[in-house]
């Protein structure tokens, strides 16, 4: 049933039941604020997304606390295969539990997994400027930025998007000096 487990969470395939849960997701504006308008807002295109989600460019998993209950999703789209390298998204959707260290398991145990089982070689992501919070988790796991997408010349903490990467040889740099 699960992909992989990590301290605080397991990652598992997205399921209908998860629906409900996502729809009402998008309906929080703070949430929005941090992912844009990318999560569907209605069961067909629920359906759409995640129940068509095993296409070869595109791995959707769910989230899920230890009690089980679905706290947020992690994704990897673009995938180039062939070299090994596809963009990373992930939120968690529950807002009591932002700030609490999920996002940080979830990322470092689906991390192991792309990189030492799956054998990815490179990650990114983009992440809004104003988004401190998933920036310090990311960088906290060994991502880097690497640039700014500024949408507002000159403006600070607006709708500017920071590029961040990560790839397998840091990772294991990493490791090996913990």
């Amino acid at each position: 049933m699960y992909l992989c487990k990590g301290e605080k969470t397991n990652l598992r395939q997205i399921k209908p039941s998860d629906f409900d849960k996502i729809i009402s997701w998008q309906q929080n504006q703070h949430l929005k604020e941090y992912i844009g308008d990318k999560l569907p807002m209605t069961l067909k295109e629920c359906e759409s997304r995640y129940l068509a989600s095993s296409n070869f460019l595109n791995r959707i998993l769910g989230i899920e606390d230890k009690n089980g209950n679905f706290i947020g999703e992690i994704e990897i789209n673009n995938i180039r295969w062939k070299n090994k390298q596809a963009e990373l998204f992930l939120y968690i959707g529950e807002k009591n539990l932002w700030g609490q260290g999920y996002g940080y398991d979830a990322l470092k145990t689906f991390l192991d997994y792309i990189f030492n089982e799956k054998k990815f070689t490179y990650i990114y992501l983009r992440v809004y400027e104003h988004n401190k919070r998933a920036i310090r988790c990311y960088e906290k796991l060994g991502f880097k930025k690497r640039g700014i997408l500024r949408f507002r010349k000159g403006k600070v903490d607006s709708d500017n998007l920071i590029l961040m990467d990560i790839s397998s040889s840091e990772i294991q740099s990493k490791q090996h000096i913990q």
